[in-house]
């Protein structure tokens, strides 16, 4: 199976010279007026696995500075270190010269990893596949990332309805590509962050939670299926909060899993 075309498309860089690249900032991943934080990583990753010796993210830790906007950005890669198994880098997005987006990476090489295998813990059992829902679409309100995505929640995650103090602040879904490609590396970084916000389950969708750090860790290719999605929120610190999510494959490998820090903007 191939993967999203749509999404192939729209993580395209240009090298301009070395370790230099352009990119366009499509608002088909957006999240309001701005871009998903997991696109933006994406794209900086497209440009990476160009440069550096080692072509697949492993990990990836970015510093949101300033809102993304939509239309072109210049993305430089700086080499830190390379070794037989890792490359390391610097890297930064900027618009018109501001920086936006600054991100330290190490990339691997997936095909030539070997050694020790083990799950300390079992894959999360849900709900069938089948009779989870899909988040409405909602022109004008939805994020226009959402026309690319399959988000199909289980029944104690439909926080569109069911918002309630009672609720964890946790979100257990399947999710896949709209057009049904198969998801690569580059894939779960968006996924790494493309699920609502897990507090909206318990407070229901009380303002915008802008990501202000995102470190994601790569830890398998997935296997072709629905990907099974947990994100949750166990603390609120003066508005801010951490969001932790984890993917798991068709074949109940662990392929993913991210760490953020947000500030919950509430609605006045």
């Amino acid at each position: 199976m191939s993967i999203s075309k749509n999404f192939e498309d729209a993580i395209k860089v240009t090298e301009t010279s070395e370790g230099n690249f352009t990119a366009n900032i499509s608002d088909n991943w957006s999240i309001g007026q701005t871009a998903n934080g997991g696109y933006s990583m994406s794209l900086l990753a497209k440009a990476c696995s160009e440069y550096l010796d080692h072509k697949d993210p492993l990990v990836l830790s970015a510093n949101y500075i300033d809102r993304v906007e939509f239309g072109s950005a210049d993305i430089e890669v700086s080499k830190i270190a390379s070794t037989r198994s890792t490359s390391t880098a610097h890297v930064s997005l900027k618009q018109k010269g501001n920086l936006k987006i600054f991100t330290t990476v190490t990339f691997t090489d997936f095909s030539k990893m070997k050694g020790l295998k083990e799950n300390l813990r079992n894959e999360p059992i849900f709900e069938d596949y089948e009779t989870c829902t899909q988040v409405p679409y909602k022109e004008g309100f939805s994020p226009k990332l959402d026309k690319n995505l399959e988000k199909k929640y289980c029944s104690d995650s439909i926080w569109w309805e069911n918002p309630k103090e009672d609720n964890q602040a946790t979100l257990n879904l399947y999710m896949g590509w709209k057009d049904g490609g198969s998801v690569d590396l580059f894939g779960l970084i968006l996924f790494l962050d493309a699920t609502t916000p897990p507090i909206y389950n318990k407070l229901g969708t009380v303002g915008w939670v802008p990501t202000l750090t995102l470190t994601s860790h790569i830890r398998n290719i997935p296997e072709p299926g629905p990907l099974k999605v947990i994100a949750k929120t166990e603390f609120i610190t003066n508005n801010y909060i951490e969001e932790d999510r984890e993917i798991w494959d068709s074949k109940g490998n662990l392929v993913g899993q991210s760490k953020q820090l947000a500030k919950l903007r509430i609605k006045k």
